[in-house]
């Protein structure tokens, strides 16, 4: 490397990529020392090239100084391949058939109309971002450098840039039908610890009271159950047992369906408003209106459910529009945002500080369960989370609430 190019990349680093002044010596120290070893790397040779640097390193230093080294090496190749872009232009022809072809896909494996909203605008993306190139051209090399973009000069979150990996590895695996390998030369955003936003139940009942209507029903279901707004949304009739005071929560989060609680609390209300959709039903009926919206493997077989009680919505939208999917006027669920306009406008009425969103709820929920004693397992099935550690975030939150530890200023009187 160049004394030139060593102080473009140090301003690089510095500027770009957010590294500390303390650390970017030890960043230029890890690639002199890699750039010394492993000259004239081509980018099909990095992977085999970074794993080669890392045994090395692996016998002489401790586990951060080596991650450290390779993330150093990863923003290297980063900062190189930067220098050669083409600029970016608008989504050429050829694009958008890659595009309707991964729409295609996308619904021939019935995924969920939000996967394929967010994969194709990931795909949009990533081709807008490449420049003129011919379909063939296309190799992983591009996912890993776009990746790496979002990572650096994007600085997206974690699950941002695992969503946009996501995406990618389906275009690649089922429209382009080539692997995508070498993600270990691909520069990885930061995860900081974060614990979520949890009410008390005391500012949980403030909100929810000064909601009204459907909009307090809807909170009162999620955070009696910890669902998310859309699960929430998308209920079905059929789908709550006020006897037996279960909610089934159907193709969630992963494509799972899942049982949870109906709190006791919400009989009454609940009753009253399934008379109030009973009517709305009816006279939607009377006047032959199309039915609702189905699950496309339901769809698929039969269409004479869309107009069926038991699968009429829970929360309907007032009037019939355009399906997302197949275009056909249909009935759909209450839109998300009329329910988040509500909750902000209830949490400023009942004073309480905190931003509150309607995933609150959820934490909220797993959060007061853990509190209250129940075992973590229990939490993780209501929630429906595949991993553990994802609710073991909940046992920090309530640890940290529930410690007791009292302050040297409370303990000790201050003189008068």
């Amino acid at each position: 490397m160049s004394p030139e190019e060593l102080k473009r990349f140090d301003r690089y680093l510095k500027l770009t990529a957010g590294v500390s002044d303390r650390h970017g010596p030890y960043y230029l120290s890890w690639v002199a020392r890699f750039t010394a070893q492993h000259a004239d790397v081509n980018p099909e040779q990095r992977q085999a090239a970074l794993v080669a640097f890392r045994t090395e390193l692996s016998s002489r230093f401790q586990d951060w100084q080596v991650k450290q080294a390779l993330q150093a090496v990863r923003h290297y190749w980063y900062f190189v391949d930067k220098g050669q872009r083409t600029p970016r232009r608008r989504m050429a022809v050829a694009d958008a058939q890659i595009v309707e072809e991964c729409r295609r896909v996308l619904r021939l494996q019935h995924k969920a109309y939000r996967t394929e909203k967010a994969y194709l605008t990931w795909v949009r993306r990533f081709l807008t971002d490449l420049g003129p190139m011919e379909r063939s051209e296309i190799s992983a090399v591009h996912a890993r450098h776009f990746l790496s973009y979002l990572a650096v000069e994007r600085q997206v979150a974690v699950s941002t840039q695992q969503q946009a990996f996501n995406a990618l590895l389906f275009l690649f695996r089922h429209v382009l039908h080539v692997e995508i390998d070498g993600l270990e030369a691909t520069i990885r955003s930061r995860r900081p610890r974060r614990l979520p936003a949890v009410l008390s139940r005391v500012d949980v009942q403030a909100v929810i009271g000064a909601l009204s209507g459907w909009h307090r029903l809807i909170a009162m279901i999620m955070y009696g159950g910890g669902l998310r707004l859309e699960e929430c949304l998308s209920l079905r009739v059929q789908d709550v047992d006020i006897d037996a005071r279960t909610v089934n929560v159907r193709n969630a989060k992963g494509s799972k369906d899942r049982l949870t609680i109906l709190p006791r609390a919400v009989s009454e209300d609940l009753n009253r408003h399934l008379l109030e959709i009973r009517r709305l039903y009816d006279f939607s009926r009377a006047r032959h209106e199309p039915g609702v919206s189905l699950p496309a493997q339901i769809a698929h077989k039969t269409s004479r459910l869309a107009t069926e009680w038991q699968w009429f919505w829970l929360f309907p939208a007032s009037r019939p529009c355009a399906d997302p999917l197949s275009g056909e006027p249909r009935r759909y669920h209450l839109h998300g945002s009329a329910f988040s306009r509500a909750l902000t406008a209830a949490a400023r009425t009942a004073g309480v500080t905190k931003r509150v969103t309607a995933h609150t709820f959820r934490h909220s929920f797993a959060t007061h369960l853990v509190e209250a004693g129940y075992d973590i397992r229990t939490v993780q099935e209501l929630l429906g989370h595949s991993n553990l550690q994802t609710t073991m975030i909940y046992t920090h939150v309530a640890g940290d609430r529930t410690k007791g530890v009292v302050s040297p200023l409370d303990r000790d009187a201050l003189p008068q």
